[in-house]
């Protein structure tokens, strides 16, 4: 992680070789961390009704800003986008958030703004706020995290498919279809006794068949941030029996379960 000397508030990117502070200031106006908490601070104020106190760091990824923050004694996340073409996506995942943590999946749900938006256009980026959810992220190492992803994934999959709200997207619904989360893996899953404490970032969600959805997330599993490989046959078998065991293949899902796996494993390597 890189600090300035002249910034207390560590900048970092979550997977380019940028120099963060460089993208800071030329992809979101602020010359220095301190700057954007100034503007943070604002933002939460007149639209959450809520003060920052202080801020543990900064992350950019792509047109996106994330900041860990102290916010009136609660650990929080405040991030925004400043991708214009994204925002209507941005509200209608927050939606579905909102939603899936109501039916008791465990995701990280939206702090709403005092007039109940689960994201905020301020400034011309999209402004969302989340508590901070304690965990590591799941290790596929551990037999017992396997199966409790596979479990959940089954869970989200049987909620999402009677979801109400729609997720915006250009691709004909094919038959079959149905709504899904699209990136289920390591980095985006946190484990805490025992248990899958919650499923990050549904920014990809989109429609495709559930055994598509699950055969890229038994090969992607132990995937995080750079390191994009195949997770190992034992723990990608046993994450899809876990799946199963909640929520049952046919045989012509089966079939599709399998095309996906080899597909998605030729595209990473193994």
């Amino acid at each position: 992680m890189t600090e300035r000397p002249e910034s207390s508030i560590p900048v970092s990117m979550l997977w380019e070789s940028t120099d963060p502070y460089d993208a800071l200031e030329a992809r979101f106006g602020f010359g220095a961390a301190t700057a954007a908490m100034e503007w943070l601070d604002g933002v939460l104020a007149r639209h959450w009704g809520l003060r920052v106190r202080g801020c543990g760091r900064l992350v950019i990824s792509d047109s996106n800003c994330l900041a860990w923050v102290t916010v009136d004694g609660d650990a929080m996340v405040a991030k925004w986008s400043m991708r214009q073409s994204r925002f209507e996506r941005l509200v209608a995942v927050g939606e579905l958030t909102s939603w899936l943590g109501e039916r008791g999946i465990p995701v990280s749900r939206p702090v709403p703004a005092n007039d109940g938006r689960v994201q905020v256009e301020v400034d011309g980026v999209s402004v969302g706020l989340q508590r901070v959810v304690e965990g590591e992220l799941l290790d596929i190492e551990d037999p017992a995290q396997v199966r409790a992803a596979g479990e959940v994934l089954a869970r989200m999959h049987a909620v999402m498919a009677d979801y109400p709200g729609t997720i915006p997207t250009e691709e004909p619904l094919a038959p079959g279809t149905q709504l899904v989360g699209n990136d289920f893996r390591s980095a985006n899953i946190l484990w805490s006794q025992g248990r899958i404490a919650a499923v990050l970032d549904l920014e990809e969600a989109t429609y495709r068949r559930r055994a598509e959805d699950l055969g890229r997330a038994a090969v992607l599993l132990g995937t995080r941030y750079h390191d994009w490989r195949a997770t190992p046959e034992k723990a990608r078998n046993a994450f899809v029996r876990a799946y199963e065991n909640v929520l049952p293949l046919n045989d012509e899902e089966a079939a599709a379960l399998e095309e996906e796996i080899a597909k998605t494993i030729e595209a990473v390597g193994v």
